[in-house]
């Protein structure tokens, strides 16, 4: 579920990758392994694993969870996805853009 192998990749000269919402968000929920439409630290955690670009790699699954998990449950559920994005934009090299 590399990120390279699932959607069109846009590399800005400044070395960000760019891609839409939706395009990161269907990324990022193919990992919603058991379908409860929230993102587990484990199911974060493959995520980053099976990134082989590496794009991802910087974020560990329990520090992105305690980053923009806002109500401390433990999981990334729809109200928290934004935060999600705002983390991967400042600290992954993603920008989200429209196409």
């Amino acid at each position: 579920m590399a990120l390279k192998n699932t959607y069109r990749r846009n590399v800005a000269s400044d070395g960000k990758l760019e891609m839409s919402l939706q395009e990161f968000k269907k990324w990022i929920k193919r990992f919603d392994t058991n379908k409860d439409g929230k993102i587990s630290k484990e199911e974060l955690r493959e995520a980053v694993r099976t990134n082989v670009d590496g794009w991802f790699r910087r974020l560990k699954g329990s520090h992105g969870i305690k980053g923009v998990d806002a109500n401390g449950n433990g999981y990334i559920d729809e109200n928290e996805f934004n935060n999600l994005v705002e983390f991967a934009q400042k600290n992954l090299g993603v920008r989200i853009i429209s196409y």
